[in-house]
């Protein structure tokens, strides 16, 4: 099977470019600029790297017409929630924008085995209740929330007036080895500083009270694969891990793994303007696919942090 994977550079895109290479698969994995594909996360000899900017809608035709994919995961977007903030108009452009140029071109030569949409749990909001199943509506309380809704509306869009089997696998929080930008591995990375330092420095972090549905990319890797291979396209499906951890208690297991005591001050610049206080998905639609999470957080937590110290040091 030929698949293409846009975003294949960025984080759960190089886990699963990977999975589907070892697989057998061709795989296409897109990314934008040359700089992604140094990324200490290992990737899969097999993959072909394509340059492609995802706003450019004439490169996105000329990518499908000369690739002409049986499958294609759409991860290519702007990802966070701190930079939507402070760019909403860039953030609608990549994830808003192009996914219609992708979708527009996928019009003219459909995959035959479909699409699928990594959409994302920051669409609902503020819950009127946990666990969030995936019939509750969408109410973003941020720019990047309000993108990931409209990615998904014009995928059900898609879906129904073209045909298009477009699968939404709506992700909680994914973390694992080498991200950037999240509370597992940014609070490594700072505990990793502070060990190698001379002189005693708190670590700082933010708000320690939200709790967040958390699951590790190796799962959500392979819960993606089976909602592409089974999924129904006339509903989105909740992927995570159905518990929810506060930061507090995320902090609290690095500072017991940390190689010397540490203090903990909160940074008000660490702080967003708005925050949803827990996130916690009902995940009985994946489980009904025969969906078991393999990796316990404190697996992650530990492997994350043991790649900090690695990456560190120069090996």
């Amino acid at each position: 099977m030929r698949i293409l994977v846009t975003g294949a550079s960025g984080f759960i895109g190089r886990y699963l470019s990977s999975f589907a290479a070892a697989q057998g698969h061709e795989v296409v994995g897109t990314y934008v600029s040359a700089p992604e594909l140094t990324s200490r996360i290992p990737t899969h000899g097999g993959i072909r790297w394509v340059p492609l900017d995802i706003r450019d809608g004439a490169a996105v035709r000329t990518l499908v017409d000369s690739v002409r994919p049986d499958a294609v995961f759409h991860l290519a977007a702007q990802a966070y929630a701190r930079v939507a903030w402070d760019d909403p108009v860039g953030t609608f452009t990549t994830n808003v924008l192009g996914t219609i140029h992708l979708y527009e071109a996928l019009r003219r030569f459909p995959p035959a085995r479909g699409v699928l949409l990594a959409a994302s749990a920051s669409a609902y909001g503020t819950p009127p209740a946990v666990p969030i199943t995936e019939e509750m509506p969408l109410r973003p309380i941020n720019p990047y929330g309000v993108s990931k809704a409209c990615q998904e509306m014009l995928s059900y869009q898609y879906f129904l007036n073209y045909g298009l089997r477009i699968v939404r696998a709506r992700l909680f929080i994914t973390t694992g080895a080498g991200k950037t930008g999240d509370v597992i591995n940014d609070v490594a990375q700072r505990i990793v500083q502070l060990e190698r330092a001379t002189t005693p420095s708190p670590l700082r972090v933010g708000n320690l009270e939200t709790r967040r549905d958390i699951s590790d990319v190796r799962d959500v890797v392979r819960a993606l694969w089976l909602l592409f291979e089974s999924g129904d396209p006339s509903q989105a499906v909740n992927v995570g891990a159905g518990q929810s951890h506060s930061v507090r208690s995320i902090v609290d297991t690095l500072l017991r793994l940390a190689r010397r005591p540490l203090e903990v001050t909160v940074d008000p610049e660490l702080l967003r303007p708005t925050d949803e206080p827990e996130l916690r998905g009902d995940v009985r639609r994946l489980r009904a696919l025969g969906f078991v999470p393999q990796h316990p957080i404190e697996e992650t937590i530990a492997d994350s942090l043991n790649f900090w110290r690695q990456a560190d040091s120069g090996r």
